[in-house]
Parts: C-alpha cells; structure tokens; sequence
C-alpha cells in the first residue's frame, strides 16, 4: 500500500485478504406460567461459537511518503524513489477461537388493574473469555514485561480472568390513562450485557513470533528507497509491538431507560412524546501500555525499551446518550400509512468503538490521560427528521384521476411511497498526518498512527463553509516537537445531509392467493450532494476540503410475487 499525503493511495490496502468461518451452536428453553393477574417467564440458554480465521495484516507491506521528509512535496518525493517510512508483517497466526456463554432469565407481568401493567425481572450472563483451541498464542505480561504462552505462568488461556458478575435487572410498567384511554404513559430501566464479539480476543494472535512488523526510516546510515523499501541489513533494532489484556477485563454493560406518553388522535393516529437514555459502562478500548511521556529528547525511550508499542486491551471506555423524540404516526385504515419522527439527542463517549472508525480513530492521543478523550461520540448527530408515506394513487373509478382512460388503468392499484430524512452533521478529530510522530511518543499498530493532533488557536467553524473550506484551516497549527496537540477528540462538525427516495408499486392480483408486485424506485430523487467528512489530516495539501460525496440519484426497478 503506498500512501502518498494529498493523494488517494495506490495498491490495496495493508489489512486484506480476510477469511472467516463461524459456527454456532445454541440450546435454549423457556417456561411460561399464566395465573391469576401474573403472566410469568422463565428459561435457560447456551451458546457457542467456532471461529476460524486468518487475518493477513500489513503482511502486504507499505510505503508512506510526507510533504516534510525530502523536497517538501510528498509527490516529488514518490517520483524520486524516497519514502519516508516502510515497512511489512511476517505471520504465521491461524486463528482457532473457541467461546461459550449461558444466561438464566426470570420475569414477570403482573397486571394488578385494568389499565396498568408492571413488569419486572432478573437475568445472568456468564461470557467466557474466548480462547485458542491450541493455545497458539502469546501475550504481553505486565507483572514480567515480558511474552508469555497463554495458559501458562499468570496468563489465562483468553488473556483475562471471567467476568463472574454480569447480573442484569429491569423493570417497567405502562398505564393507560383517563375512562377512555386516549392517552399511555410507560417507562423502563434495564440493564443489559455485551454477550461479547470475537474480535476483541483477536488480539491473541498479534504477538511475536507469530506476527512480526518490520519498520524502516531513513536517517540511519542505510539507504530507504523505493528500489530496497526494506534493506535486509538495517542498523538499528526495532523492537516488536506487543498486545497484552486488562487482568479483570470486566463484560461491557448498559444502562438503559425511557419515559414516554402517547396520545390517542382519533382511531387510526397516534402523537408520542419520548425520554430516552442510555449509560454504557466498561466499554472495551485500548491504549498503549508502553508509551512514553511527550519529549522533545531523542531517543525518548519507552518505559519498556524491549518492545515498541504495547497495546493494552482493557474495559475503561464508557458513554451516555440522552434524547427527546416525538413520533406521529397514521395506521393504514383508509390505505394510508404515515409515520414522522424528530429525534434532538446528544451522545458523549472516550471511544466510539474497538476499532477506527469514520472521523475518529478511537485510540487515545496522550495513553498517559486517557481521560482527556471525552467528546461527542462519532456517531452523535443532534437532529434527525425522518418521513414515510404510503398512499394509494387515485386512480380509481370515481376518484379524482379516475377518468384518464388508459393512463388510470394503468395506475390503478397503484401505491406511491415517499421516504425522506435530513440530519445534521456527525463530528470528526483534525490530526496530524499518521507519518507524522510530532509529539516523539511513538506509534501505535492499533491506532494506525492517526494518534497525534496539533494545536488549537482559533475557532474552527466558519460562517459560511464551502466545498473548499469546510472549516477554519488557520486556527490549527503544528505543536512544538515532543509535545501533544491541544486539539481535542470530535470537535469539528461535518456536513448536514438530506434525502428523499420516491417509489410506485403496483399490485396485480392473479389466481385465488398471488400478487404481482410492479416496482419503481428513485433513491436520493433530487440528487442532493451529500458530502462525506472533509479532510481531517493538519499537513495534507486538501486539508479542509470535501473531496467525496454519498450516492447520486439512481433509479431501481424490481417485480416481486407473493403466492
């Protein structure tokens, strides 16, 4: 993969070819008991997993070239053969997880009026820490600083001890208001448990010797070119990455509420108003165990000289979210379906999720002060409007376009569909380019290199941002060297979008039961561009630009049959 800054790159990406094969297993049985005003549940479930895979990371190789290495133009520099960092991965790390997971449930409906229902129940998770079938793993040991096989010495066979305390109540109730219960108040609190992914424990496979980075820079004596991108007799050792696990590595829960009141329009419409809440506690993250403090010193050594980067998988992330929704929608009596929903709601996080995501490589600038990673999650959008409608045409005899001749038979039993929704603009962390080791901390491997960020002195927003300048490029500068940025995680917001996607379905009725359904779609019908996040990198020649856009208008044809 070569990266040239300014440009798209060339050859594919460094974290391909992926292959995967899962099995599953689940036995599950539950009980229910209706007596008097109680409505009772209860049931027992086991679940398995087989995953085998193989995850052909950077063994491709890349090569980087910056505008700050050789004649100040990243371009000029691939023209002359110079990158500014290469490197490879050697692996041999065939992956074999095993997980299993079983739950007991118990809940309860109890009804002691009419017009109001009370729920309440308890359940357990127990997740085992998925494991190697042949414990063909090692991982880093804090307590020795050194690699250790799993399920030897202190290292349980999946890296952390089980998580034996995953106890999840929850409890609601819904009361039906006024003699004719036009109106319904409910709420809810639960809480709920992650019942795990497998990619975290992929992190087993990601230790010497069974993966192996190589990297190259010039500066050392030996020449880095593109004609020897990766000399076999380079001076300088570099130490291997490391991946160690949280001892305690605790299973990521939520809490969960809502409080809602519903109103009764007529008999086919209902008008809502909502609260709704949600804290995520122990969420998985990572940061590196071994990276230094910020100096401006060369070399500024890692507390653990033996290794480069130690990536430390732990449960330390957590979130909230808080929203008001208001919904309104219309039941098909007369053939009209309708449903508009607004949502004004506020999301905060220290990671939007294990692995880079868009705008945000979820991988802490400073590993020393993890903390200061407190923003607004990469997903978190304020306002969401949302639009359906379905209508029949009126095409039919004695209605308003009845009378057209061959043009109303040919609409009759025709359904036309509107879908349109607009939101405002999800937010994005501006970074130092990822060849850039500004703040002389090293990299990381997980975070891609997209750790360091540069100095904040202005406002970013503009009053008036264009496709060119999306934001204030001069109010971010570069910080001194050996230092972090002061710029924080997701504080500059990208671009609203809107979208609006047509359809006719005509319904063609043939036998006693079947339906032919004839259907013509229309997807983004004004064909508004709506623009991806622009350029976050401080140093890239497009820096503050939008150069990428979601789909233009496309047009779908499709007949389906129901018998």
């Amino acid at each position: 993969m070569i990266s040239i800054a300014g440009y798209s790159p060339l050859g594919h990406e460094y974290t391909t070819p992926q292959a995967s094969t899962s099995d599953t297993f689940q036995i599950a049985d539950s009980a229910t008991l209706s007596r008097g005003h109680h409505l009772v549940k209860a049931g027992v479930e086991w679940y398995a997993t087989r995953q085998s895979a193989y995850r052909d990371v950077q063994s491709r190789g890349f090569l980087n070239f910056i505008s700050q290495a050789y004649t100040g133009n990243a371009l000029a520099d691939l023209l002359l053969g110079l990158p500014a960092v290469t490197g490879g991965a050697r692996l041999d790390n065939p992956q074999q997880l095993r997980a299993h997971s079983w739950s007991l449930f118990t809940h309860d409906d109890w009804r002691p009026a009419p017009s109001l229902t009370i729920s309440a129940g308890m359940r357990y998770d127990y997740i085992a820490p998925p494991v190697d079938a042949n414990d063909r793993a090692n991982l880093y040991d804090p307590a020795s600083g050194q690699l250790v096989q799993v399920g030897t010495g202190n290292v349980p066979r999946g890296g952390y001890s089980p998580d034996r305390n995953n106890f999840a109540p929850r409890a609601g109730f819904s009361w039906a208001l006024g003699p004719e219960a036009m109106n319904v108040l409910r709420g809810g609190y639960g809480i709920y448990y992650n019942l795990g992914a497998l990619a975290t424990s992929e992190g087993l496979y990601f230790n010497p010797p069974y993966f192996n980075l190589n990297v190259y820079f010039p500066g050392t004596g030996t020449a880095v070119t593109l004609a020897d991108p990766f000399p076999a007799s380079f001076p300088i050792f570099i130490p291997q990455s490391a991946t160690a696990y949280q001892r305690d590595l605790r299973t990521p829960w939520i809490e969960q509420w809502n409080v809602n009141l519903q109103h009764l329009v007529g008999q086919t419409r209902a008008l809502e108003f909502a609260y709704v809440g949600s804290r995520g506690h122990d969420l998985i993250s990572a940061r590196d165990l071994n990276q230094p403090a910020a100096n401006a010193n060369v070399p500024n050594l890692r507390p653990n000289p033996a290794f480069a980067d130690i990536t430390l998988i732990e449960s330390r992330a957590s979130s909230l979210y808080n929203a008001l929704q208001v919904r309104y929608q219309q039941r098909p009596s007369s053939g009209t379906w309708m449903l508009l929903s607004y949502t004004f709601g506020k999301s905060t996080d220290d990671a939007s999720g294990f692995f880079t995501s868009a705008g945000d490589p979820n991988f802490p600038q400073n590993s020393l002060d993890p903390e200061a990673e407190k923003g607004p999650s990469s997903f978190d959008v304020r306002h969401r409007f949302t639009a359906a409608l379905t209508h029949p045409l009126p095409f039919e005899s004695g209605q308003f376009l009845g009378g057209l001749g061959i043009i109303s038979k040919i609409f009759r039993n025709t359904d036309g569909e509107v879908v349109a929704a607009a939101q405002s603009g999800r937010p994005f962390t501006v970074m130092l380019l990822p060849e850039i080791e500004n703040s002389n901390t090293g990299r990381s491997n997980l975070g891609f290199g997209y750790n360091d960020r540069p100095d904040v002195t202005g406002k970013p927003s503009l009053p008036a941002p264009t496709q060119d300048a999306w934001f204030n490029t001069s109010a971010f500068s570069m910080p001194p060297f050996g230092t972090f940025g002061n710029s924080g995680r997701n504080t500059v917001r990208g671009p609203a979008s809107a979208n609006l996607n047509l359809g006719l379905v005509k319904h063609i009725r043939y036998g006693l039961r079947g339906q032919l359904d004839l259907r013509a779609e229309v997807f983004n019908a004004t064909n508004r561009v709506n623009y991806d996040l622009p350029d976050s990198f401080f140093g890239s020649p497009t820096f503050g630009k939008l150069l990428s856009a979601g789909s233009p208008r496309r047009f779908q044809f499709g007949i389906r049959t129901t018998f």
